[in-house]
């Protein structure tokens, strides 16, 4: 790194001397922004632009604070940009850490969440960009390093847009509004005679037009005038003119040309390269190791012991990948050398009898037709396309690691502690990842990679094969469910009863999802936890797509059971609930719902209400499914209706949906993780195969037309998708489908 580039979070002058946002002893005030429910105001009181400069700069609980100082940004090599050596332009106006403003017009935002392709790096800067009324052809984005001033830069429970929609637009007025200041000043005139329209500020009486960098000097002068922006009104979204408009996506050209820096991008001065040698057995240990083959292998430099194997650094990927294989290793496989899929099915089924036989699976009514069965999911990995990777340069002061993660902070603290450094001492760079799904939400790759430096004394980018990464996952938790109805004389449910057993998995519970939107007098839902040696985690729409697998599968065979049509089963059962009413019957409508098909096709219905950290969508699917002789399923079709309250960007909207169907189908169709002798079976896409580009439907996506906050959507058309196939399957068949994944190939 040139010496003259930043130190942590400060910045150097051209003379080098650091330039660190002054601290004060004086509580801060939270600025009060009007939203279209307004806030309570903030208590008021003169405040410099010294602490102005340091004090939050978004509300809706979006933490933040201080000047934007000092970011380098990383080209592909990992060097800084030519005009990016983090130092401040000259004139730049940095009014909050989101947004900066240069003399040339350029305007960067910062983005405090990760892009995984998911589209925050286009759909965030929105949200500012609205707000400042920027012309969205001098808009730049760059990912903001691990910093407690962005609050908490966690990306996962499909939350970036929600949490963010207040905070983000809150800065943009508030830059907005200093950028008027600025050209009042300069005019002489008073700032209720100024507006703004796409990066110009106009003064209405004459006409005369300022563009926000020929006011970027005079706006980074100014006092704040805490009366004018605690009176700041947000846009309604009448008013939008950039917010629910497919612009272009920011990321495209730089993904398309290969200029985009992902973490296997990454190169540094003296960089090696590491692959490293993991027990095959869950839980095994290390008993010894052989490197001498290894070391014999043209490219590699050394072996050395971690704390998960052995790793092999080489000169090149290739040369550690083959120092690895020619490694003599001997494992201790542990407690868990004989595990297998069926033991660990076998303790979730106990476990679920338990809670049966305990009354949590009885329903409370005494009369009627009573209806049981049982569900099972196997458990699922992430698979990104980009392997887990990571580059770190330990030094005996400080630490720089470069990561494709979902947590930055705590990826962060992670390096602290594998290098034995304070926090303050580790720089995270935040770099594109190749998808997330939460697999990078933990943070084992980064530190393996702390631990390799440290040993080794340089810089190293530690890479994962496709192998490594489905043997060595967090893996979304296999359940075994049973539900129970009784129905009264019309068919329809008066009690309700859904009992479920995952594995014990960290961020999520059994009950995650089994919750239940329709109105039925009785409902009990009860959940247990197995331990298991299978390592688990957070998983793209957590444990809901396991639930709505089975109570949505289950809710058809209600209907089948009562010689109703499933449809009109939802729409009895929702006629209290205007609102996802209205969703299950636009995606009917638009699908054809009763309208004849071909033979051997059906059509299939789900609803899922998903509810997570802060979002909250609803969605209704409808598939329509061709099932050939052998009894193989081909999805041709998929209508999908959002309840998602305001679409930001509807390009970016309706990818997140089709994305999240497209890893529903291979969940539901092909996607399994097995355990045989102690360890996971699968070792790439041979074995693991995604949804080929020719088993791809047709996907319509319809929006419920709204203006409340948006909620989430990267996660929650994935749950509906499986339980909608296999209610095809049926309609289709006469087939149901309790077990996933559902392909006849797969069960056997």
């Amino acid at each position: 790194m040139d010496e003259r580039q930043e130190q942590g979070n400060g910045t150097e002058t051209e003379q080098g001397e650091s330039t660190q946002p002054e601290q004060s002893s004086e509580p801060l005030t939270t600025l009060a922004v009007e939203e279209q429910e307004p806030h309570a105001p903030a208590k008021k009181r003169a405040l410099s632009r010294r602490q102005f400069l340091v004090l939050s700069a978004v509300t809706g609980g979006v933490a933040g604070a201080s000047l934007l100082i000092g970011f380098t940004v990383f080209n592909k090599q990992g060097q800084g940009k030519p005009g990016t050596t983090g130092k401040k332009p000259a004139a730049a106006f940095t009014p909050n850490v989101w947004v900066q403003i240069d003399a040339n017009n350029t305007v960067t935002i910062w983005l405090g969440k990760s892009e995984m392709g998911q589209g925050v790096m286009t759909a965030l800067p929105m949200l500012l960009a609205e707000e400042l009324d920027a012309d969205w052809s001098t808009v730049r984005v760059e990912l903001a390093p691990a910093d407690e001033r962005y609050g908490d830069q966690l990306t996962d429970g499909s939350s970036s847009v929600n949490a963010s929609y207040s905070g983000l637009r809150g800065a943009g007025a508030q830059a907005r509004a200093l950028l008027v200041a600025a050209a009042a000043q300069t005019w002489g005139v008073e700032q209720s005679t100024c507006r703004t329209e796409k990066g110009v500020v106009i003064h209405i009486p004459t006409g005369k037009r300022l563009v926000y960098g020929d006011l970027a000097g005079v706006a980074s002068t100014l006092p704040l005038n805490p009366t004018t922006l605690a009176s700041l009104k947000l846009k309604q979204p009448d008013q939008f003119t950039l917010i629910g408009t497919r612009v272009p996506r920011l990321d495209t050209p730089q993904k398309v040309d290969g200029s985009a820096t992902f973490g296997l991008d990454i190169r540094r001065p003296g960089m090696r390269y590491a692959t490293i040698a993991r027990c095959p057995f869950l839980g095994g240990t290390l008993e010894s190791f052989d490197s001498s083959k290894a070391s014999a292998v043209p490219g590699v430099i050394q072996v050395v012991q971690v704390k998960s194997g052995v790793a092999v650094v080489a000169e090149n990927t290739w040369a550690a990948i083959q120092g690895r294989a020619a490694l003599n290793v001997t494992w201790n496989p542990g407690p868990n050398a004989n595990l297998t899929s069926a033991q660990i099915r076998d303790q979730l089924e106990a476990s679920v009898q338990k809670l049966v036989s305990a009354g949590g699976n009885a329903p409370a009514a005494t009369t009627g037709k009573t209806l049981e069965a049982t569900y099972e999911t196997p458990y699922m990995p992430h698979a990104p396309l980009e392997p887990m990777n990571c580059t770190a340069d330990v030094q005996s002061a400080r630490c720089e690691v470069w990561a494709p993660t979902q947590h930055p902070q705590a990826a962060q603290q992670v390096a602290a502690t594998e290098s034995g450094l304070l926090t303050k001492d580790v720089t995270l760079h935040v770099t594109l990842m190749g998808g997330g799904f939460g697999r990078r939400a933990q943070t084992d790759f980064v530190a393996e990679a702390v631990q390799v430096s440290k040993a080794i004394g340089a810089p190293v980018q530690v890479v994962w094969t496709r192998d490594d990464d489905l043997k060595y996952d967090f893996y979304r938790p296999a359940s075994y469910q049973h539900l129970s109805a009784t129905l009264n004389a019309q068919g329809l449910p008066i009690a309700w009863s859904h009992s479920v057993a995952i594995p014990t998995s960290d961020g999520q519970t059994a009950t995650d999802g089994a919750d239940v939107p329709y109105n039925i007098p009785s409902i009990s839902v009860t959940g247990s936890e197995i331990n298991s040696a299978v390592r688990t985690g957070i998983w793209r729409s957590f444990n809901y797509s396991n639930a709505i697998f089975a109570r949505e599968s289950f809710l058809d065979e209600v209907a089948a059971a009562s010689g109703l049509d499933p449809y009109q089963l939802r729409v009895s059962l929702l006629s209290d609930n205007p609102s996802f009413l209205a969703l299950v019957q636009l995606a009917a409508s638009k699908a054809g719902w009763g309208t004849p098909l071909p033979a051997g096709w059906g059509r299939g219905i789900a609803f899922c209400s998903f509810s997570a950290k802060t979002s909250s969508t609803a969605v209704a699917e409808v598939a329509e499914v061709s099932v050939e002789a052998d009894g193989t399923a081909r999805v041709q079709r998929v209508v999908c209706a959002v309840s998602c309250g305001l679409v930001v960007n509807p390009t970016i909207a309706e990818s997140q949906i089709e994305g999240a169907i497209v890893e529903g189908l291979t969940v539901a169709l092909n996607g399994q993780i097995t355990v045989a002798n102690g360890q996971i079976q699968q070792q790439n896409f041979h074995d693991y195969p995604l949804l080929r580009m020719n088993e791809m439907p047709t996907i319509e996506v319809y929006f419920l037309p709204s203006t409340d906050k948006p909620t989430g959507l990267g996660e929650p058309a994935l749950p509906p998708i499986a339980p909608a196939v296999a209610n095809a399957i049926f309609a289709a068949t006469g087939r149901r489908i309790r077990r996933l994944p559902m392909q006849p190939a797969a069960q056997r």
